[in-house]
């Protein structure tokens, strides 16, 4: 034989396919990659007119750290021929359609079976075949015979109209049988399978709806917990500059199709019919792009359940991706959201479905070189940064995507100023605890926490509150976030039949109506863990001479209902509640602590007082708590606000004047944080230099020139016009305002530059004075009406 006639033999050591266990692929991705094969048989008999039945998926996994245990998916798709059967799981096999299947690579069986064992069979059968056919992939086999044929595999079928695939994988590696032993474990793969399939786990699910169960239980879809979009009111706001803005944002946007590359998977240019790094024409197709989903606001905020989902077919690839809300340019990467909340929780959601992007070989991330990923992020964010000022600063234009309108209304986490309507113009329950307790409700699939009524009622309570406080009450919930009393119970709200006061004499005449206001704010379940008690509590505002109180001089009262269910009666108008430090929640906390010490009277040893009571403000008084984090968070926030304030309202030639006044001390202390936060020099001439001014000489400025943050520029007191007739006197009132002002700047200036742990070690006065300094320095003026 010469040289040309030489041939070399190429075909992969059967080594190979063990060695493909060592790529890391996690235990539920494993899975998720065997189930997929699942979807794709309903998804190929769906788009063949002959759809499966009450479609189904049923995944077993090891409960113990057993040898001889395995783990198996089995399904009632359509089966396949013995052709089909061979091409599933060859490896590196790309005659799977890549672009209306989940299993894109033909890689991802061998993976995921590889890394969980060293045995696999594969079983499948067709409706009216007499036997189910099958194959064994077994490593150790396969490496001593140096080649990859293996015999069929056949066994009896009892029903010849059963249908379906199931793939066992025996023989596990023992860290993985250790693995799922864990209880632990099994139910973070029932959470993760739930996320990554919830788009087809429902009745109405897309591209396909199907049964998916776990060890013989039903694995539930995890949805997301948002205001507004389906079977909730429409939940928007109003915005000065971008008009409404709804909390629920569809997107459904058909691009032009394009020519693409079905053999090497590579997009082509448009008019181009023939592949330029395969040279084929025949696997170039026009191929369909289109982006659609939603984006929304969660009812709760949390610092890492947060972010967008991206899907391709049905399945989640990426849950949770933050990636958008960062800005993203050549050298750099800014985070934009959330840079509002101190404790840098966030709340916007999405999911995006990309199914004619690329996505990684072990299916666990969207290509970011996919030229379709840059036509989504357009599309969803917009070219330009989500923050107005910057946008503009970069010569971008109009933005109106979805995420930008969100973050213009909905990117604070607490309103600011604390008036009426403030909470609704968020979408914020002021207690975030509350709301992450009811949303556990929701995804454990409670139906009253379904919807988003629950949430709204503790919305629209707190913004009651500070619409009308009570005359005898110290203060709102607004008001230093809880300290102080509730607001005026609305007249009209009807509560539970009225109780009868023992005792009392026979009525001549027919009582007065009983109003009570319910209360959503303290209505929910409190526990103590010391004598595990539960109580279900329905709380109501009353006047009074409500009989609910057993007394007109009483604060407050607790009855036990037949039904398990505790009514807490409360009269906000108490003395009591004068005080600063008394509030509803902790007369509520107070009584449950009595109720808890009467239970355990006969115990031996039980539980004191104070120690019932210092646990059950520690779980459920959160709102209340001076946390140095947040105070700090906080006050950087609201003096930033501040020294954004003035470049709304001055000149170009003011600001260069107003610029030079300052120091050359302070003049180079801008200019070097300007060019470390990568802000143009015509930000002086904007009047923004104050952004990147030490806060020493934000004061020192607002001393110097009161003018332009009063009389409605930020705040609403009046300054300029402020005329007693007098000269000295209006002088003597301007000074005063001004001092007082400078008095609250150098509190929360204080709370901006304390480490939180040096805020740990401050006195309770000292930190409830900076707090307070920051609730009056929250804008009232036309920076105040905007989101």
């Amino acid at each position: 034989m010469n040289a040309t006639e030489k041939q070399f033999d190429l075909d992969p050591h059967p080594r190979i396919l063990p060695m493909l266990g060592e790529i890391n692929l996690i235990q539920w991705r494993c899975v998720a990659e065997l189930v997929d094969n699942s979807v794709d048989a309903f998804l190929a008999a769906e788009r063949g007119g002959v759809p499966i039945t009450s479609p189904e998926v049923n995944v077993s996994v090891p409960t113990s750290d057993d040898p001889a245990a395995k783990l198996t998916v089995r399904d009632n798709g359509p089966g396949m021929d013995l052709q089909t059967l061979e091409n599933a799981v060859k490896a590196g096999w790309t005659g799977n359609d890549p672009i209306n299947n989940l299993g894109m690579f033909g890689m991802g069986f061998n993976i995921a079976t590889a890394r969980l064992g060293t045995v696999t069979r594969v079983w499948t059968t067709r409706r009216g075949d007499a036997e189910w056919v099958g194959l064994e992939i077994n490593f150790e086999t396969l490496i001593k015979q140096r080649h990859f044929r293996t015999p069929m595999l056949s066994r009896p079928k009892t029903d010849p109209e059963e249908q379906g695939t199931e793939i066992a994988v025996e023989r596990l590696k023992p860290e993985q049988r250790q693995w799922f032993a864990k209880v632990a474990n099994r139910s973070k793969l029932t959470k993760e399978l739930g996320r990554a399939y919830s788009t087809m786990l429902h009745r109405n699910g897309t591209p396909v709806a199907f049964t998916l169960k776990l060890n013989g239980q039903l694995v539930r879809g995890r949805n997301h917990c948002i205001w507004g979009g389906e079977g909730n009111d429409v939940r928007d706001v109003q915005t000065a500059r971008y008009g409404i803005i709804d909390a629920y944002q569809p997107i459904d946007v058909r691009l032009a199709d394009r020519p693409f590359c079905t053999k090497c998977w590579q997009w082509l240019a448009t008019g181009e019919d023939s592949c330029p790094a395969c040279s084929a024409a025949e696997g170039v197709v026009q191929r369909q792009r289109r982006v659609r989903g939603w984006l929304g606001v969660q009812r709760y905020l949390h610092e890492s359940d947060f972010g967008i989902d991206f899907v391709r077919h049905g399945r989640k690839i990426e849950t949770g991706n933050k990636d958008l809300f960062r800005w993203l340019t050549d050298s750099s990467t800014e985070e934009e959201y959330p840079i509002d909340d101190p404790r840098h929780r966030g709340r916007i959601v999405g999911e995006i479905h990309l199914d004619h992007c690329r996505v990684t070989y072990t299916k666990d991330r969207f290509d970011r070189n996919d030229p379709a990923w840059d036509d989504m992020t357009n599309l969803v964010r917009g070219q330009g940064p989500l923050r107005p000022d910057k946008a503009e600063d970069l010569g971008f234009g109009q933005n109106t995507s979805p995420l930008f309108l969100l973050f213009q209304a909905f990117r604070r986490s607490s309103p600011k100023p604390k008036v009426a309507g403030c909470y609704k113009r968020l979408l914020i329950v002021p207690d975030n605890d509350v709301a992450g307790e009811m949303a556990q409700k929701f995804f454990g699939g409670e139906p009253e926490f379904q919807t988003d009524a629950k949430w709204w009622e503790l919305v629209e309570e707190a913004d009651r509150q500070l619409l009308a406080p009570p005359t005898g009450a110290a203060g709102t919930p607004g008001a230093l976030a809880g300290f102080g009393g509730a607001g005026d119970p609305v007249a009209g709200t009807q509560g539970s039949p009225t109780p009868t006061s023992v005792g009392a004499p026979p009525q001549t005449s027919a009582p007065p109506p009983v109003v009570r206001t319910s209360l959503a704010s303290l209505s929910r379940e409190y526990r103590d863990d010391h004598t595990s008690l539960r109580w279900d509590i329905k709380a109501f505002a009353v006047e009074p001479g409500d009989p609910g109180l057993g007394g007109a001089e009483r604060p407050w009262a607790l009855r036990a209902l037949p039904t398990g269910i505790h009514e807490f009666y409360v009269n906000p108008r108490n003395e009591i509640f004068r005080s600063a430090t008394m509030t509803l929640l902790d007369g509520l906390l107070a009584e449950l602590s009595w109720a808890a010490m009467d239970f355990q009277r006969a115990a031996p040893s039980g539980t004191t007082f104070s120690v019932i009571l210092a646990a059950l403000r520690s779980k459920y008084a959160g709102l209340l708590r001076l946390d140095p984090v947040t105070l700090s968070g906080e006050a950087s926030i609201t003096l930033s606000g501040i020294a954004r304030s003035p470049a709304e309202h001055i000149s170009r030639d003011d600001s260069e004047a107003l610029f030079s006044e300052l120091t050359i001390a302070e003049q180079d202390a801008v200019k070097q944080r300007m060019a470390a936060r990568s802000a143009p020099p015509s930000a002086i001439a904007e009047g923004r230099f104050l952004e990147f001014a030490p806060r020493k000489t934000l004061l020192r400025f607002f001393e110097r020139h009161p003018e332009l943050f009063f009389d409605g520029h930020y705040w609403d007191a009046p300054y300029s016009a402020l005329d007693y007739g007098n000269a000295l006197a209006t002088e003597e009132a301007r000074s005063l305002l001004v001092r007082y002002y400078s008095s609250l700047l150098t509190d929360s200036m204080w709370l901006a530059e304390q480490d939180p742990s040096e805020l740990a070690d401050a006195s309770r006065a000292r930190l409830l004075r900076a707090a307070l300094a920051l609730e009056l320095l929250a804008p009232t003026g036309r920076q105040g009406t905007d989101t």
